[in-house]
C-alpha cells in the first residue's frame, strides 16, 4: 500500500492494511469502535422501508392490545424481529456491503442475532438514550471483535434530531468510564440516510435526544459469532408469522437455521452429514 508524501513511519514492523473502502471501515471499527458504511440503498427503497416499519410497529402493538401495552412494558417505539413480518427487511439485513464488512471483521461464520426497527420521536422519552453496550451487562474485553451492530439510518441522523453518541475506544476497556470522562469525550455521529452506523457491539453508546419536529427512524442489526444466542429465534419467528423461509442456503445460515441447538443426538448427527 502506497503512502502519501506527508505520511511516513519508522520503527514499525506490523501495520493494518486496507485495499478498499470496506477494509478501511474495518480498520476504523477495530481502532475507534465505530464507522459509517454506505448501504447502497436508494432513497426510494428507504421510503418503502419506512412505510414497512410503521406497518410492522402498528401490527406488533395490536398483537398486545394496543400501544398502551408497549408503553407499560417500556418497549414502545421498537419493532422487533421485523424481517419475520416484512420480507424487504431480509434485503436490508443482507446488504452486500454489510455482508462484506461482517466477513472482514468476524470471519466467514456469523449469525444475525437481532434486527429491530427503531422510531425516535420528538415528543416521547427514548430508553436508548441511556449509555449501554449492545452486548449488555458485559464487562470484559476480547482481542477480536465478537459482534457488531449496524444501524441503518432511514432518515438523516443530525445533531438536532438525536444522532447516536459514542465513547470512542471504550470497546477496549472493561468498565464504564467516569462521568467526567463521558462529558469530555462523548462524540455525536451525524450520518446521512442510507448509511449504516456500524459499532463494535462492546462500544458504549446511546441515542441522542430528538429536538426536531420530525421522527427519526432506523433499523438496527446485531451480527455476531454463532456461539451467541439470538434475541428472538428467527427461524421460529418466520414460522409463527407464516413468512416463507429463505431458500438461499447462505441466508438461511446467517438467519440462524444452521445454528439452532439440535433437538436430539440423531438431529445433531444428521446435520453433520448434511
Amino acid at each position: 500500500m502506497s503512502t502519501g508524501a506527508n505520511f511516513s513511519v519508522y520503527g514499525i514492523s506490523s501495520r493494518m492494511l486496507a485495499e478498499d473502502s470496506i477494509e478501511e471501515v474495518a480498520v476504523e471499527l477495530r481502532v475507534n469502535g465505530y464507522a459509517i458504511l454506505d448501504s447502497g440503498f436508494t432513497p426510494e427503497f428507504l421510503d418503502v422501508i419506512k412505510d414497512d416499519l410503521e406497518r410492522v410497529y402498528k401490527s406488533q402493538a395490536q398483537e398486545l392490545g394496543g400501544e398502551d401495552e408497549l408503553l407499560r412494558m417500556k418497549d414502545a417505539d421498537t419493532a422487533r424481529c421485523v424481517l419475520s413480518y416484512e420480507p424487504r427487511f431480509v434485503e436490508v439485513a443482507t446488504s452486500p456491503a454489510l455482508m462484506r464488512l461482517a466477513t472482514k471483521v468476524l470471519g466467514h461464520e456469523f449469525v444475525l442475532l437481532q434486527q429491530n426497527g427503531i422510531i425516535n420521536r420528538h415528543d416521547r422519552a427514548n430508553q436508548q438514550a441511556a449509555w449501554h453496550r449492545d452486548l449488555a451487562y458485559q464487562h470484559w474485553t476480547s482481542s477480536k471483535t465478537l459482534a457488531i451492530n449496524a444501524l441503518l439510518c432511514l432518515d438523516d441522523f443530525t445533531f438536532e434530531n438525536g444522532a447516536t453518541l459514542v465513547l470512542p475506544g471504550t470497546h477496549h476497556i472493561e468498565e464504564f468510564p467516569t462521568e467526567k470522562f463521558v462529558s469530555k469525550f462523548e462524540k455525536q455521529i451525524a450520518a446521512p440516510a442510507g448509511s449504516f452506523l456500524v459499532l463494535d457491539a462492546m462500544l458504549f453508546h446511546r441515542a441522542g435526544i430528538n429536538m426536531s419536529s420530525r421522527v427519526r427512524r432506523a433499523v438496527n442489526h446485531v451480527i455476531g459469532l454463532p456461539f451467541m444466542a439470538q434475541q428472538v429465534d428467527i427461524p421460529s419467528a418466520f414460522a409463527s408469522t407464516g413468512a416463507p423461509a429463505p431458500k438461499d442456503p447462505a441466508i438461511r445460515k446467517y438467519l440462524g437455521y444452521k445454528w439452532a441447538p439440535a433437538v436430539s443426538a440423531i438431529d445433531w448427527r444428521t446435520r453433520r452429514v448434511r
